[in-house]
């Protein structure tokens, strides 16, 4: 069974509650699949389905990307390409930044407090004379990592 601490129980009571208020279903694996993309940073398919798989007697891989879908479309995660192959899944923000080694292919979340200080305001100039409405805002930074660097 998996835990989360308290800051990742509230985080899932309140997808759950929207979702409810939706009247979407919440069966063993969507709460399952949703405690895990807030336990990780970044999570893929293949990831999802061995972790649901150890605590699971029963996965099916039609109902994780139903589920995925769903959650998607309501807004409560995003998807991110970094390598042009594998989706990663994480919680929606309407800001969000990622270092990625072009090296070894390692992701990491940058941190809300290191980019707080962007002022993501100024992007509404570009969408402005379109009279577009900026939905969110990713930011992909690639890097060669220490570890690659050195070898």
């Amino acid at each position: 069974m998996l835990k989360l601490n308290k800051i990742q129980e509230e985080k899932y009571f309140e997808i759950i509650d929207k979702l409810k208020i939706k009247s979407i279903k919440i069966t063993e694996i969507r709460s399952n699949i949703i405690k895990l993309i807030i336990i990780s940073e970044h999570i893929n398919i293949q990831q999802l389905t061995l972790k649901l798989e150890k605590d699971l007697s029963n996965v099916n891989l039609a109902s994780i990307y139903n589920t995925i879908d769903l959650l998607l479309k309501e807004h409560i995660i995003t998807s991110n390409t970094f390598d042009g192959k594998n989706i990663w899944y994480e919680l929606s923000t309407n800001k969000s930044a990622h270092i990625k080694c072009d090296g070894c292919g390692k992701i990491e979340h940058v941190s809300a407090d290191k980019i707080k200080n962007i002022d993501f305001d100024k992007f509404d100039h570009i969408i402005s004379d379109k009279k577009q409405k900026l939905e969110h805002i990713k930011i992909e930074i690639h890097v060669i990592c220490e570890n690659c660097s050195s070898k």
